[in-house]
């Protein structure tokens, strides 16, 4: 996989966790968001420790593309889906 390639699949990601979290319960049932960032971290806890070590590498990088409470958020993704 190319590099910016790399970088795209954690913004997907990142993206992601940025909709189930920050949408509000009147568009997205909360058990429904929580059910599913329960599933992502679970199925990313499953990645060896060198891809996990560089997706949490990647929100870092990614962190600076979004607004101050989305990046802060990105930055704290690896802890709140179990990958550090």
């Amino acid at each position: 996989m190319s590099k910016n390639s790399n970088i795209k699949l954690k913004k997907i990601i990142a993206d992601l966790a940025i909709f189930l979290d920050f949408t509000s319960e009147k568009q997205l049932a909360s058990d429904i968001s929580v059910e599913m960032m329960e599933h992502m971290a679970a199925e990313l806890q499953l990645l060896g420790a060198e891809y996990r070590k560089d997706i949490v590498r990647g929100f870092l990088v990614i962190s600076s593309e979004y607004t101050e409470d989305k990046s802060k958020f990105v930055k704290e993704l690896p802890d709140s889906l179990g990958l550090i």
